[in-house]
Formats: C-alpha cells, structure tokens, sequence
C-alpha cells in the first residue's frame, strides 16, 4: 500500500463489517480464496491485448455515460467535462492496465506527454476532493464500475 493512501477508522470499521459477513455467507477458507483471486485480477497485463481493447472500450463508454457527453465530441471537445472524462479514462487505464502513456495516447490520438500531463493532473486532483467533489464523485463511480468489469473478465 502507498504511504499516501490513508485509511480511515471508518474504511477499516466498513471493511471489517463486510468482512464478517462474507466469511458468515462463505467460510473462511472460501473468502480467502475468493480475496487472492481478487488479488490477482486486479489489473490486465498489455500481454492480454483482448481483454486490454475491451477494457478500453468499456472505459471510455462509461465515461461518456457518467460524464453524460456526446459520443460523437468525446475524442475532439475541448469542454471541460470533456477534458475531465478522457483525463479520468487516461488515469484508470494506466492504474488498471499498466499500458503506457504513449500506448493510451494512440488510442484517443494524442501524444504521451498529453496522457502524462492529465494522469498528473487527475492525481492531484483527487488528492483534494473537497475542491474537485463533481469530478471526484465521478471519477470513483467510473473506477468501481472498472474493478467490476475486470473482475467479470477474469
């Protein structure tokens, strides 16, 4: 776990709640099978070029949905929502598939220092949520919906 991930007594209270009643529905022996199976399918390798092109797709749909945009502006709008729902697509992509920068950026047609540039941005960003609350509730609500979709992949 990264030194700036800090976790709350209330995430660890959350987490310990879920837990009891998932080891109630299953065992322990299940959970914890089920827990190192989530471990590892946490992110696609680029060796999984199918499963990376279908994340992708995926990615960039919920985000035209979440963000509520045009699909046919999602590539070439310089609105702000725009630029905040590709910027948000950049960083769980890089997060999840550990593509490149200049790999992603083949992909909406811009150039690495671009998708290094708003992966950035998009990190700072998030580390202060009470400033950026719209794009922050939006950008979790497309990362969850990602560690669904990979977990259904795998």
């Amino acid at each position: 776990m990264n030194e700036s991930q800090n976790i709350s007594v209330t995430n660890l209270q959350q987490l310990q709640v879920v837990l009891e009643r998932v080891v109630g529905k299953l065992g322990m022996e299940k959970t914890v099978l089920l827990l190192e199976s989530f471990d590892n399918n946490t992110s696609l390798n680029m060796d999984e070029v199918e499963k990376v092109k279908l994340l992708t797709a995926f990615i960039i749909s919920q985000s035209i949905s979440i963000f509520n945009l045009e699909e046919s502006e999602f590539y070439t709008s310089e609105i702000r929502e725009y630029r905040e729902a590709r910027m948000a697509c950049y960083h769980i992509l890089h997060i999840y598939t550990k593509c490149s920068y200049a790999k992603i950026g083949e992909v909406f047609g811009r150039k690495k220092r671009n998708v290094l540039y708003f992966c950035q941005k998009c990190r700072e960003l998030l580390s202060v949520p009470q400033f950026y609350r719209t794009f922050v509730e939006k950008h979790e609500q497309l990362d969850k919906y990602t560690i669904e979709f990979i977990g259904k992949l795998n």
